[in-house]
């Protein structure tokens, strides 16, 4: 997979591309996407795929693989390893350094590739950056951190960044605590950590039924038991497919550091979405929320938090809800998913 060397110690990012739109070569709006924690940048091939064959007016899709993950640089145990008893300095500098490296690829990619900017009616152009899961936290340092960017990157943005989108964003990705009736494989004492891992990948890709998601409480959601009237979409992989899709090394490199770095994930997100600096370097930018109401509660929750944080601080969080959507959707129903992304980019 072709890549984008990032920084001056040679950091490289790969990716995945469908292309410029041979429908529409000079007019599109290009959305870079981040994978989430162990699911890596191949969860989108079929996205990607069915937007090469189907041929869609007006979008390139660009999946990037994140540090830790196949074909991008690795961590060293030294960046990583040391973060749960690190500073409050020290862990919002290994967050500022993974949105500066992101931003650098999408600052990069914009120029290389020559992506058409904002039309002048705002309807074409430019990009949307979407993060996945706890990619969202990543899409969230890129957008947080924008001013340490130089001056140069922080023009180029600000003109072609429209969108945010969190797709299925969880609230450890925001910094904010777990509901107490939140409950994942993982967090089970009677699974052997080795089996949990193994158990939490395919349940996260199961389908749920939610007792009345209307009522917006917590009780009208369901936490733990799956759906049985569609099939996980593990089991829609080949096990060819799964072995390049999953990446426990990485998965267990993410762990390490989200879960001891909630106050600076906090910190960026409220700045990322609500920030008034932010704002004013990021003028075209909306903030856009996609969800699956057959999803994880953990997606569903997070939804809901998103959305009434943006009435505290008075701005405008779009919700796009996929009817039947799992945490998945990109991989099981790639046309609808692509539909609702491109419906939230204004």
């Amino acid at each position: 997979m072709p890549s984008i060397t990032v920084d001056d110690s040679g950091t490289e990012l790969a990716y995945l591309d469908s292309g410029v739109p041979s429908t529409s070569p000079e007019s599109y709006v290009t959305i870079f996407a981040l994978h989430g924690i162990g699911y890596g940048y191949h969860i989108y091939d079929r996205l990607v795929k069915f937007i090469q064959d189907s041929k869609p007016p007006g979008v390139r899709f660009v999946a990037v693989s994140r540090r830790g993950y196949p074909g991008s640089t690795p961590y060293d145990a030294a960046e990583v390893g040391g973060l749960p008893t690190a500073s409050d300095d020290q862990k919002a500098a290994f967050l500022r350094a993974r949105g500066a490296e992101l931003a650098a690829f999408i600052d990069k990619f914009i120029q290389e590739a020559n992506l058409p900017p904002v039309s002048a009616d705002g309807s074409s152009g430019g990009i949307a950056l979407m993060g996945w899961s706890l990619g969202c936290a990543f899409a969230l340092s890129v957008v947080s951190h924008i001013d340490t960017y130089p001056q140069s990157v922080q023009a180029r943005l600000g003109a072609y960044l429209r969108t945010l989108i969190l797709h299925e964003s969880p609230l450890v990705a925001l910094g904010v605590p777990e509901a107490p009736q939140s409950w994942t494989p993982q967090l089970e004492t009677s699974i052997r950590p080795d089996q949990a891992g193994l158990i939490g990948v395919q349940w996260l890709t199961s389908y749920f039924k939610h007792p009345d998601l209307s009522s917006r409480s917590f009780d009208g959601v369901e936490w733990v038991v799956p759906a049985t009237y569609r099939a996980p979409t593990i089991y829609n992989m080949s096990d060819a497919e799964i072995a390049q899709i999953l990446t426990f090394e990485g998965a267990m490199f993410d762990a390490t550091w989200y879960m001891s770095s909630a106050a600076q994930l906090r910190a960026s997100y409220e700045r990322a979405c609500f920030g008034s600096d932010i704002k004013s370097k990021l003028p075209h930018m909306k903030i856009s929320v996609v969800v699956g109401d057959a999803t994880l509660a953990l997606g569903l929750v997070a939804a809901w938090q998103i959305e009434d944080d943006g009435k505290r601080n008075g701005t405008e969080v779009t919700v796009k809800w996929i009817k039947g959507g799992n945490h998945l959707v990109q991989w099981d129903d790639p046309s609808i998913a692509l539909q609702s992304f491109l419906e939230v980019i204004v």
